[in-house]
């Protein structure tokens, strides 16, 4: 069944638990020195405009396009906030849990959104452990789920157990196992729904270079055509955190994912009541970022949930900043 994401995630440490590192997009705040860690290797910046390239995922836009979109809490309606915005999502983020009717519930979802020339992005848990889904038990949900999902006559973005860190470490969850549960995802995708992608998510804060014994090398899923993050700017007038632009977060994830293309799953930032604008001018920034860095996809949190230190809902001057970047000519939508 759909569900909010308070429901699916709880806590969603990725806004709450991240601390505060190097700083961007200053101005009138003081800098956080941090001490990064070296990731693997350095990853290009990809250009606005290149050679084609065959494609990695069904709906892989040229470079320099994305597909811009959001998510959206159930209590509201989506047509009536198109509406407002003047043209529909180009990608809608929706989460689910597992049931008796998930995979119909899912798939609906999906047609729904092509019909209105969005790219679904659906998010939803396991209903067994991630070893379980690797090793094909729980009835073999998994099967089920893409071969209904399969059916539906466009591209897809399908993630299970997205930000899987906040419920590691029982057996059959760890994240061998959850490596394991997308490798055999994409498998099962291949042969029972082609142009469904799954795309693993994780959270920033395994990359954050603050957070001590962390790494990201075991939770990253070499086989997937896209891979995942949420990324948010935990700034608030409350926190007393260093504002940062999503370039600078972005910047500690991407040289673990290669080449890999990139869908950030969920970021937002706060508006400050103190610099009128400023917010805004943050999602230009990271719209304008993440068309250069090889990022295929972008999905705004527009809710109030799970945010401990306010509101990261689009209001006002950041509505409509969001309303300017989704009329642009790069945002991709499903053919």
């Amino acid at each position: 069944m759909p569900i909010s994401r308070r429901s699916l995630l709880g806590l969603g440490a990725a806004v709450a638990a991240s601390a505060a590192t190097t700083a961007c997009q200053q101005q009138a705040r003081g800098p956080v020195v941090a001490t990064p860690r070296d990731p693997p290797t350095g990853r290009p910046t990809a250009p606005a405009t290149g050679p084609a390239r065959p494609p990695a995922f069904a709906g892989q836009p040229p470079p320099g396009e994305l597909y811009f979109g959001a998510s959206l809490p159930d209590v509201r309606s989506l047509s009536a906030w198109e509406h407002t915005l003047g043209t529909p999502l180009a990608l809608n983020r929706s989460y689910f849990t597992p049931d008796s009717t998930e995979a119909a519930e899912v798939a609906q979802r999906c047609r729904d959104d092509l019909d209105h020339h969005r790219l679904p992005h659906v998010s939803t848990k396991t209903p067994g452990t991630w070893h379980d889904v690797a090793t094909g038990g729980a009835g073999d949900w998994l099967s089920e789920l893409l071969r209904q999902v399969g059916e539906v006559p466009g591209p897809v973005f399908l993630t299970l157990h997205h930000e899987p860190e906040n419920d590691a470490g029982d057996p059959g969850m760890l994240p061998v196992d959850f490596v394991a549960m997308q490798r055999r995802a994409i498998a099962v995708a291949a042969d029972l729904a082609p142009r469904v992608t799954v795309v693993p998510i994780l959270q920033h804060w395994t990359f954050d270079p603050l957070h001590v014994g962390a790494d990201p090398a075991p939770w990253i899923v070499r086989e997937a055509s896209v891979l995942g993050v949420d990324c948010y700017n935990a700034w608030s007038p409350r926190n007393g955190k260093v504002w940062r632009s999503l370039g600078s977060r972005l910047d500690e994830v991407l040289p673990w994912f290669g080449d890999t293309p990139v869908a950030i799953g969920e970021y937002g930032c706060r508006e400050d009541p103190a610099n009128p604008g400023l917010a805004a001018a943050w999602l230009a920034d990271a719209a304008a970022y993440a068309r250069h860095h090889g990022v295929v996809s972008m999905s705004y949190f527009n809710s109030g949930a799970d945010s401990l230190d306010g509101t990261l809902a689009l209001r006002h001057g950041t509505e409509q900043a969001f309303a300017d970047l989704l009329a642009s000519d790069w945002v991709a939508r499903p053919a």
